[in-house]
């Protein structure tokens, strides 16, 4: 098993944990506290927990695409590119099947004082047009999620997983208690606001287009076996993601996305 990597921002108030398994970041903590959600069954073995942290989704969200559902780049070993104290870059190199396109991936991991960057990269690798779904699975941990309220998509339309993608919206309305949904909005805004009891985070995108807003509940939560009692409680998804429309990449060409996480405590 590859050794986990720990970055530590240039003045020690951010720290974070990043796997060469999926380039997933295991954890963020910033001024002592966890901002990341992570099972607990992860600490015997992150293989095994795959409901936490960032994952990476490439070269398929969810079951947007023909192939497995969120891709493959996260169950497979990436090679590590460059560090630093406050930085890491991981790569990884994809040969084409039926389902998955000729591609080098790259995600770089920025950690400062109160904030943390994750920068995604496909560069087609092949001599034709390659489309491709993807996203940044990102587990916010919150004290509790049907207390936290989720600001900017007041305005937005989704597509409710739960319901066959029916598209629905625009609510008016601050997304409050956010328990048991599965959401796609599309065209979304590029900053949203978690509220948490104190804590903001300001969450920024750029490439990517969509944002999916997931949290499992008590029902399905009970049949994802790396969850346990009330975990799902702990965490809101607030997903970067590319799907509507799906990316189609040039040969040779290169397609760039990322997310920021910026806390503010009161």
């Amino acid at each position: 098993m590859n050794e986990v990597i720990e970055l530590m921002s240039r003045d020690g108030r951010s720290t974070a944990a990043v796997s060469p398994f999926g380039a997933r970041v295991l954890s963020w903590i910033c001024n002592g506290k966890a901002r990341l959600f992570m099972p607990a069954s992860a600490v015997a073995n992150e293989r095994n927990a795959p409901h936490g942290g960032i994952p990476v989704l490439f070269p398929q969200f969810g079951l947007f695409g023909d192939g497995p559902k969120h891709g493959v780049v996260r169950h497979l070993d990436w090679v590590l590119d460059e560090r630093g104290d406050d930085f890491v870059l991981f790569c990884l190199a994809l040969e084409q099947d039926e389902v998955i396109p000729a591609a080098d991936v790259r995600l770089r991991v920025q950690l400062e004082s109160n904030a943390i960057g994750i920068y995604f990269s496909v560069i087609n690798s092949s001599s034709e047009l390659m489309q491709f779904t993807c996203g940044l699975h990102t587990y916010l941990r919150v004290d509790d999620v049907a207390n936290a309220q989720l600001l900017g998509l007041e305005r937005g339309v989704w597509y409710d997983a739960l319901q066959g993608l029916a598209r629905q919206g625009p609510s008016h309305e601050v997304l409050s208690g956010p328990v048991n949904v599965d959401r796609v909005y599309a065209n979304a805004p590029n900053q949203l606001t978690l509220v948490d009891g104190a804590t903001r985070t300001i969450i920024e995108q750029q490439g990517f287009s969509d944002t999916v807003v997931w949290n499992p509940g008590p029902d399905l939560a009970r049949d994802l076996k790396d969850l346990s009692g009330d975990e799902w409680r702990n965490f809101l998804c607030l997903e970067a993601a590319q799907i509507m429309p799906p990316v189609e990449l040039p040969a040779w060409d290169t397609w760039y996305g990322h997310q920021r996480l910026h806390v503010e405590d009161a």
